[in-house]
């Protein structure tokens, strides 16, 4: 953990009196370390290898749900689902029905695209969350509220001996074969399923064989696994280690980010979210994205800050201009431009989209009025990008470029500034040519508006090159921004954004008039996964 980073989080992020817990979550979040502290990429790891493992049995003859194999819990979705929340038959059970898979069984699917996984029995008990699985069913299954035993006695038959509720004993049932003949005698009805013992070693093995000698269509669906009911006002005692989405379903990142909201909201810390991949005959994989997380914004605001704060004149040892490496490029639009990252027709006619350069130096304290109050950030112009961008001008001030043929150069107007010998602002407000691209030229224009106190506008203005419509997955945009009361237009252009490319692209809030360091700020709540 980089300690100057985490204790400046500590110091900024106490806002509008927010508990020192919910800051200690935001000072993790932008170190890259979550609830569990651990980096997302390993706890991505550490579940592949729980989905890998093949052991029968766990440390000294303790059943496979100990350590091997995936405890999840599959939630329907909507905007509404809280992923702690009980259904009607668990309430009525005090059983949670979670899915149990692994990779030596045939299970195609999670029962649905988004969810959470529980960590393993030791790892749970470790964090001193232990939970206790009641039974296992080798097919997947909803109890009925009224079945016996704590959902764990579908038959209604057998004598429960606590801790243990699982009915198959009692029928007779101990063995995979057994288990198989007493299934075909009830006419493979999964509503007429014995339970398993989740306790006895061999039981919960026969459980996964009896799982594997199914036909296709029930070794699909994944084993019921019971465990006694958590309270869903406590969130925070739920031994969860990450939440995940299908990568193949469209939406179901959002539905994940709701998860993660919810979890942070409540207890103050960030759960990461991982990716999963069911590939035929391969099983399923997950993986870790830093940029679908919630919790990335902090690091985008961080990086726009000390972009703003960088002043260096050039980049690569002068070799290319400024905006190649320091300072903010930003756009502010009406959200009746929807989709907003696409030129419009006059800019392309014109050959040229308008934007403001921020940095420290450059004395940008408000942004352009009567656009609205949100719009976007485009990365620097030396990250790598799909799309590559192209500044064509500069200019110290408002330059009224939609009065420009070309967006640079005014009607009659052919020498730009460097050809003219401008090097003062008073100069410039003359003429109001346009300043090239240049290394030099380009940090004149900044200078220009640095040295001089009676400026005309509180912003400058920047000429980039429209780009071909309808490629926003392509486009190196970095945060969409909210400026003033414009948190409403930019949840609807994170919304459209998302609608389009199935990718999370923050909201940044945006004042040009606050302290260095402040400019630049992000808040989970303003984004559509909390609303």
């Amino acid at each position: 953990m980089a300690i100057p980073n985490f204790r400046r989080a500590v110091r900024s992020c106490v806002v509008g009196g927010r508990q020192v817990v919910l800051c200690l979550g935001l000072a993790l979040a932008a170190n890259g370390v979550y609830a569990q502290g651990l980096p997302g990429l390993d706890v991505a790891q550490l579940v592949n290898q729980r989905y890998a493992s093949r052991v029968q049995t766990c440390g000294a003859d303790r059943p496979i749900w100990m350590c091997s194999g995936l405890i999840v819990r599959a939630l329907s979705g909507g905007a509404s689902q809280q992923f702690a929340a009980l259904t009607t038959e668990e309430v009525q059970t005090q059983s949670v029905n979670l899915a149990f898979v692994r990779g030596d069984l045939r299970t195609s699917s999670l029962g649905a695209t988004a969810g959470f996984i529980l960590a393993d029995g030791f790892t749970a008990a470790g964090w001193q969350k232990p939970y206790d699985v009641r039974c296992v069913y080798p097919f997947a299954v909803t109890p009925p509220g009224t079945s016996g035993s704590h959902g764990c006695d579908l038959l209604n038959s057998a004598p429960p001996v606590p801790p243990d509720w699982s009915s198959c004993a009692a029928n007779g049932v101990t063995d995979a074969t057994a288990w198989i003949a007493h299934f075909l005698s009830n006419g493979q009805n999964v509503l007429r399923q014995c339970s398993l013992s989740a306790h006895i070693t061999p039981q919960f093995y026969a459980a996964i064989q009896a799982h594997e000698q199914a036909t296709d269509a029930l070794a699909q669906t994944p084993l019921s696994l019971l465990i006694a009911a958590w309270n869903p006002a406590a969130p925070a005692d739920i031994p969860i280690q990450a939440f995940y989405y299908d990568v193949d379903t469209p939406g179901q990142l959002l539905q994940a980010q709701r998860y993660q909201m919810q979890y942070f909201t409540a207890t103050g810390k960030w759960m990461p979210i991982l990716r999963v991949r069911f590939a035929p005959g391969q099983g399923m994989s997950f993986g870790f994205d830093e940029t679908e997380q919630l919790d990335e914004g902090f690091g985008v605001a961080e990086r726009l800050t000390k972009r703003y704060a960088d002043t260096s004149p050039d980049c690569d040892g002068g070799t290319k201009a400024a905006y190649y490496c320091d300072g903010v490029l930003i756009r502010v639009v009406a959200i009746r431009d929807m989709p907003i990252w696409n030129p419009r027709a006059d800019y392309i006619a014109r050959d040229g989209v308008s934007f403001s350069y921020m940095r420290a130096d450059a004395k940008v304290t408000s942004l352009i009025t009567g656009r609205g109050g949100t719009g976007f950030i485009v990365k620097e112009f030396g990250a790598p990008s799909a799309q590559t961008l192209v500044m064509k001008c500069a200019f110290p001030d408002d330059a009224g470029t939609g009065g420009r043929p070309d967006s640079c150069l005014s009607p009659g107007q052919t020498l730009y500034c460097d050809a003219l010998g401008i090097t003062t602002y008073v100069a410039w407000r003359g003429i109001r040519c346009p300043f090239r691209v240049t290394p030099a030229q380009f940090e004149l224009s900044v200078t220009l508006r640095r040295d001089y106190s009676g400026l005309a506008y509180p912003w400058n203005e920047q000429t980039i090159k429209p780009w071909p419509p309808n490629i926003p997955e392509k486009l190196p945009l970095e945060a969409f921004i909210n400026v003033g009361e414009g948190g409403a237009d930019a949840r609807v252009v994170q919304q459209g954004y998302f609608n389009v490319t199935g990718r999370f692209l923050p909201i940044i809030r945006v004042n040009p008039a606050a302290a260095t360091g402040q400019i630049f700020t992000y808040m989970p709540a303003d984004q559509i996964a909390a609303n």
